[in-house]
């Protein structure tokens, strides 16, 4: 007889197909169901209720093997499952003399039929015997996902099957899944109808595996309800068709034709009404009467109520009469929600994820799946589609929790019998937590580059005596697709500057914090430089670890991940960084603690350990404990980033139209977030910014052509530092991917696949980086050589690639799923195929003592069925056979025996094979073991690679440029004593091209700030619409291009390096925080105030605006004062208030220029203003607001009036100027007068000793005394 089929994964075997969900929450009187439930035909053929007789029945004997029976319809017969299964017979291979067989469900299996149990049936016999059910459950089913839906000649019927393994749950009796079409066959899945005992039964075990192209999911259409005793007979009614047993259950089917359809809204674009009127009614009724204690009263699992300060919406409280009416299913899933209420819980039942209650509304809006019909929420998805569910949900804000089966219906019976246990239903265990900062695998992820972070935030406030009280955060960011951490400890001053920045730079998709520890103001700059992330409050020291217990649970993890076992060595274990936060003490405790934070959360997602292991430390550049002075950056903060669109537009928040969508032209995913990295924190070093040019330049000219190869080769790369995580995280099994997790889906084949590709990738890699190296022959950068020189910057691992290269053969592993060593490749698998070739040579030398033995050199071995090496012995030698022979079958003439050498070596060959097997199985494992020793040479290549395909993305943006482009020229430092001036000649715009202006090119303009020759700042008039704004950001996005090392769109570029950019720009409020556009614009120039230095740039664009024009005006000349007097750095200073270029008309150090305009007459007394967009020495007479309010469209007699107020305005402003500049004029002879007193008064004193004339001068210095207060 055949062999039981194969397993489904390498890990778990095949267990019972998934059972009908209620039979799983069905509280039943007897925990066994009679097998006359599951299988009435006591033959082991389906049970077949007013069926025909079936044709001929073969069985042990088949035609001939050969091609007369290709195309007929087969029932074979699978031992282990006590089933039959139908098919058809495809095709007949001659030489191995096996006929393929397909089955209904899409599955094909070679099978010579002369050892099979079979049954041949006619055309159109459907031996199944199972009544066709409509499947009733609307499946998510993509066009690439499934090429063919079966169809039936009985459209209104569908197979239905689910392999579950539990046993009890009341949950939707007669359950049948909700439809929402009229009846289309064409949109339903085939499915069987399979009657199967509860979960104690475990002999009953299926074959069915779901196909690649249908997912046939198979589901238990009925109830089992309790017999009542005075009822001996039941009646099939019109559409039910029910099966008794002697225990008193029934299994009741509705069929199609009787059920009330339902009809439900698709959902779209989010909306939140997933259901009829009716749905929704049924479950709010079930819901009021018996959830009450989900909304009346709802406690925690402390039994604290909402109002309470420790009130815990996490968990919930579930009353003893409510537990007591649960089933034993019913309580194993209501125990995992109770703990994680703020979750959506994916519970595996056999092959398939099932959601219940208040999950089934989150299955049915989000994922479009469909409810099953009856009282209690409930749907669900194949084992195949978990992936990209999962995904789905952790996308649009959930929080998913995976609960998985960890023991097969064999185990539970195996540990009831031996450890006397009275579960009834297999245990299932949590083992993932997926939410946006935990995803590392997914469609979405793969075309989406950008990091989704997870911040963990603590915070310490210092007060100190007669000073302000300033903020130390603790931070911890994490990448877990890349297994990236960054540390860091930093004081920031009250409006958080720094935590803005780092905000505004990584954008978290989730943020760790320790509940209601953080202070009012950092409440509120979360909230503000955030886009909606994930907040987890976790309980201070329990949750959020103190620095204590962090560096405890360092020790732990890093002890066990070295094997070390000495107290004292512990240390050594750590990272670089993490040794450095531990030694440093008290100026890293914050830091410590927020790592504490994030480990305890990624703990439980079962990532900690996998994560920390390979994880790359950084410091946080911004760190107290960071030697900025040796990597020192431009601080870009996040006013800055965000008035400039660096990375973010203002329209849609996308990054069409910003700073680094112009730059990004990698070709990898990679490349494309290390832009990112240096966009956000420039150089600052001039000596570091030439380094980099140097190598930018090195790249173009008659280096190019390689250069396009080497993009050319890297376009077929993967994520590569994503892939290269996930193969480090499955070195060791955990989670999802532990052993004990019984999944049914390939999961080592898709591991073996990307175990290949990163393979493969690294292979590309370390080749087009080796093809690149001709450049160094013309090139004299040393950043270029240092990344192309192996051994430096460029890991040498040829050797390492060439072991695995030898190990297996990687096209043959990758197409069959399965490795198989090469000879010498693993030493522990040569080793049990030489066992099993020495037993099998063994044989063969007891082949032929047999035969000189017996007398017969016609001896042989043969096989039949499970008997190998069978020792066949003609008749006529049967006389010669000892007594210990073991006769075991025989044929005409023929007979067969097993000796007791066969048996001895048998068994010896049979726990050979096993163990070559199990060798076979974890090569893999043991491969990926290896290639995670080198981890630091595969990130190091990863990381040379990245550098390469940025600094070559930057040699390519500047073709994008309109007009001439340099290479910016630095001179001096940031310590030079000398002035820090910017020098531009025709300087573009960065982003701005002629095909996003429309009509017109873009003006270039000549710029000059700061040096010997010219003023640091330049105070900008001019009309509205005139280019001030674009002038002020073209001028700081250039300063970045230029320290990032890239080429400026200018024919020439000269400046001294910038320290930090501020930028104040446009209107906007703070509403979640309480503050208006002015007190905003006022903050943030209060920290430019703070702040800059003289190497910093200041670009402010109409500050003081959100006032009265007095106030607006004084607030813009005090700020500007206090720039050019005090901090006497470079910037500019646009306005509309033109009393400012009066006051600096005669100031040296600040240069008035306006953007050049030409006036028309206009019609109606309305003037009509030309913008040239030129800047232009001297400053703008006026704004010319009310040609904007023209060209708005505003009614022609508001333009006449606002235009004639707007000259009187003028009239009466220049009069006033006027008495002013007379009463100066006064007031100024006044004061030379008084000076002149003040002198004699002065001559007299020092002159006291001549008496003759002290008199008579005092007398004329008091009449002049007395003149000049009449004056006053």
């Amino acid at each position: 007889m055949a062999p039981s089929r194969r397993n489904i994964n390498g890990r778990s075997p095949l267990v019972n197909p998934q059972r009908q969900i209620t039979s799983f929450f069905t509280k039943s009187s007897s925990p066994i169901l009679s097998n006359s439930i599951n299988n009435p035909n006591p033959n082991g053929s389906p049970a077949t209720p007013s069926q025909p007789h079936k044709p001929l029945l073969l069985i042990g004997a088949s035609p001939s093997p050969s091609s007369d029976v290709v195309g007929r319809r087969i029932n074979v017969y699978w031992p282990l499952d006590k089933a039959w299964y139908q098919g058809s017979v495809m095709s007949f291979d001659k030489i191995s003399s096996k006929h393929l067989v397909r089955y209904d469900d899409g599955e094909e299996e070679a099978l010579d039929l002369s050892k099979e149990k079979i049954e041949w049936l006619q055309q159109n016999q459907n031996s199944s015997g199972k009544k066709k059910l409509k499947r009733l459950r609307k499946m998510v089913i993509d066009d690439d996902e499934v090429e063919e839906i079966h169809k039936h000649d009985d459209c209104d019927e569908v197979v239905v099957d689910d392999g579950d393994d539990s046993s009890d749950e009341d949950w939707g009796k007669n359950v049948v899944v909700e439809d929402d079409d009229e009846g289309e066959c064409e949109e339903e899945e085939d499915m069987e109808l399979e009657v199967e005992d509860n979960e104690e039964d475990v002999a009953k075990r299926s074959k069915r595996k779901l196909s690649e192209k249908d997912e046939a999911r198979k589901l238990k259409v009925g109830g089992i309800e309790k017999l009542e005793p005075s009822k001996k007979k039941k009646k099939k009614s019109a559409g039910e068709v029910q099966v008794s047993n002697k225990g008193g259950f029934k299994l009741s089917v509705l069929e199609p034709n009787n059920i009330t359809k339902l009809e439900t809204k698709k959902i779209s674009n989010g909306t939140d009404n997933v259901a009829t009127d009716d749905t929704s009614e049924r479950f709010s009724a079930r819901e009021a009467h018996k959830l009450r204690f989900l909304k009346e009263d709802r406690r925690d699992a402390k039994r604290r109520g909402p109002g309470d300060e420790n009130y815990d919406s996490r968990t919930l409280y579930l009353p003893p009469d409510f537990i007591r009416s649960l089933s034993d299913g019913q309580k194993q899933w209501w125990d995992f929600k109770a703990k994680h209420m703020d979750k959506v819980l994916f519970f595996k039942m056999g092959k398939f994820y099932e959601l219940f209650e208040m999950d089934a509304h989150v299955g049915v809006k989000e994922l479009d799946l469909q409810y099953m019909k009856g009282e209690q929420p409930h749907c669900g998805f194949p084992e195949k589609n978990f992936s990209m569910n999962v995904e789905k949900l952790a996308r649009k804000g959930y929080r998913v929790l995976v609960v998985e089966q960890t023991e097969t219906p064999e185990q539970l019976e195996l540990r009831r019998k031996e450890k006397g246990s009275k579960d009834k239903v297999v245990r299932r265990e949590i083992c993932a937590v997926v939410t946006k900062g935990t995803l590392t695998d997914g469609e979405l992820l793969s075309a989406n580059p950008e990091s989704a972070y997870i911040m963990a935030l603590t915070e310490h406030r210092e007060n100190h005596p007669n000073e302000i009280s300033e903020h130390i955060y603790g931070v911890c960011i994490v990448d877990v697709a890349t297994s990236r951490v960054i540390l860091g400890q930093l004081k920031d001053d009250m409006e958080c500057s720094a935590l803005c920045c780092i905000l505004s730079e990584i954008r978290p998709v989730e943020i760790v914090k320790p509940a209601k520890l953080l202070s009012a103001e950092t409440e509120r700059v979360l909230l503000k430089h955030t886009r909606n992330p994930i907040v987890n409050e976790l309980v201070p020291i329990v949750e959020f670890w103190d620095t204590e217990k962090t560096v405890d649970q360092l020790k732990k993890i890093y002890r066990r991940a070295n094997n070390v076992s000495v107290e004292n060595d512990w240390l050594d274990c750590l990272p670089n960084v993490l040794q450095e936060l531990v030694k440093a003490g008290n100026d890293s405790r914050s830091a410590l603690s927020a790592l504490g934070g994030a480990l305890y959360y990624l703990k439980q997602a079962f990532l900690d350990e996998t994560l920390l292991r390979f994880a790359q430390f950084e410091l946080l550049p911004c760190s107290g404990f960071c030697d900025l002075a040796s990597k020192p950056y431009m601080i870009l903060d996040a006013p800055a980033m965000e008035n400039l669109e660096v990375f973010e537009n203002s329209r849609d928040g996308g990054s069409s139209g910003t700073l680094y969508a112009q730059l990004n032209q990698c070709v990898t995913a990679f490349g494309r977030r290390l832009l990112k990295a240096w966009l956000a924190r420039p150089l600052c070093h001039a000596e570091s910014i030439k380094e980099r040019q140097e190598a930018v330049a090195g790249l173009k000219g008659v280096n190019l052509p390689y250069t396009l190869e080497f993009r050319k080769a890297l376009s077929k790369l993967p994520d590569m530092e994503r892939l290269l995580a996930r193969i480090f995280s499955t070195s060791e099994a955990s989670g999802r991917n532990a052993n004990k997790v019984v999944l049914y889906e390939d999961a080592s084949k898709k591991q073996l696949q990307e175990f290949i590709s990163a393979l493969r990738g690294c292979e590309l890699m370390a080749e087009a980086c080796s093809s690149l190296g001709v450049v160094l022959n013309h090139v004299e950068s040393r950043q270029l050589h240092h990344l192309l020189t192996p051994g430096k910057g460029l890991p040498d691992v040829c050797i390492d690639l060439n072991h695995f290269k030898d190990a297996f053969d990687w096209v043959e592993a990758n197409n069959s799923g399965r490795i198989i060593p090469h000879k010498g490749a693993d030493i522990e698998y040569d080793s049990a195929c030489n066992a099993v070739k020495e037993i099998e040579s063994s044989l063969l030398k007891h082949l032929k003592e047999q035969k000189k033995i017996l007398g017969d050199t016609s001896i042989t071995y043969v096989t039949v069925g499970k008997d190998a090496y069978l020792l066949e012995v003609p008749e006529n030698s049967r006389g010669n056979i000892p007594q210990d022979y073991e006769l075991r079958s025989s044929k005409k003439g023929f007979f067969r025996y097993w000796t007791p050498g066969i048996k001895k070596f048998l068994r010896e060959l049979s726990q050979a094979e096993s163990e070559k097997e199990s060798l076979l199985r974890s090569t893999l494992q043991r491969l990926i073991g290896r290639f995670c020793e080198h981890h630091t040479k595969w990130r190091q290549l990863v990381s040379a690679t990245a550098e390469l395909d940025v600094l070559i993305s930057l040699a390519i943006a500047c073709d994008y440029y309109e007009g001439p482009t340099c290479r910016p020229s630095f001179l001096g430092t940031l310590s030079a004593k000398e002035a820090p001036y910017l020098s531009a000649k025709s300087l573009g715009h960065p982003v701005l091209r002629r095909d996003s202006l429309g009509n017109g090119d873009f003006v270039h303009n000549d710029i000059n700030i700061g040096g010997p020759d010219h003023a640091s700042f330049i105070l900008l008039t001019g009309p509205n619409m005139g280019g001030k704004s674009t002038l002020l950001r073209q001028v700081c996005l250039a300063v970045i291009l230029a320290q990032v090392g890239a080429d400026v769109p200018a024919e020439s570029f000269n400046l001294s390096p910038v320290d930090r950019i501020f930028v104040r720009m446009g209107a906007k409020d703070n509403i979640m925080a309480g503050q208006s556009t002015f007190l905003t614009e006022l903050s943030e120039t209060a920290t430019m105030l703070s702040s800059a230095t003289r190497n910093s740039l200041v670009a402010l664009d109409e500050l003081g605006r959100g006032t009265s024009t007095s106030d607006g005006q004084a607030i813009a000349g005090s700020v500007l004062e206090h720039l050019v007097r005090n901090v006497q750095c470079r910037g500019l200073f646009s306005t509309h208030y033109h009393r400012l270029a009066i006051d600096y008309e005669k100031d040296p150090k600040v240069s008035l220029c306006h953007m050049a305009c030409q006036v028309g007459g206009g019609n109606a007394g309305v003037e009509e203003v030309a913008f040239l967009y030129r800047l232009t020495p001297g400053a703008c007479p006026k704004s010319y607001g009310v040609n904007v309010a023209r060209l708005a469209g505003l009614p022609t007699s508001v333009l006449q009036t606002a235009a004639a107020k707007s000259r009187e305005f003028e009239a009466s402003y220049g009069k006033c100027r006027k008495v002013s500049s007379e009463a100066n004029t006064s007031n100024q002879n006044w004061v030379d007068e008084m000076t002149l007193f003040i002198q004699k008064l002065n001559n007299v004193t020092t002159n006291l000793n001549c008496e003759e004339t002290i008199c008579d001068t005092l007398i004329e210095l008091q009449d002049k005394a007395r003149e000049l207060l009449q004056q006053l």
